[in-house]
């Protein structure tokens, strides 16, 4: 089910309102369907850029854990 549409007004650089009516015509689609394209893949980057940030934190904390785990290991050896 697709959500209902929204009308919204922004102000945007002319340079970039020319080229979005040029990709408009050339791709067959209106500039609202290219402006929601560009955000939707705007919103995964920001997504995915959450994700990289995470996965790097957890990828530090485990090797965190397993250095404390290295040292205490040797430790029992000696």
């Amino acid at each position: 089910e697709m959500e209902p549409k929204v009308k919204v007004t922004v102000s945007l650089n002319a340079g970039l309102v020319r080229e979005l009516g040029e990709a408009g015509r050339h791709l067959r689609k209106s500039r609202s369907r290219l402006m929601e394209e560009a955000l939707q893949l705007w919103r995964r980057s920001q997504l995915e850029q959450e994700l990289k940030r995470g996965y790097q934190a957890m990828a530090g904390e485990d090797r965190v854990t397993a250095e404390r785990n290295l040292r205490a290991g040797s430790e029992t050896l000696k």
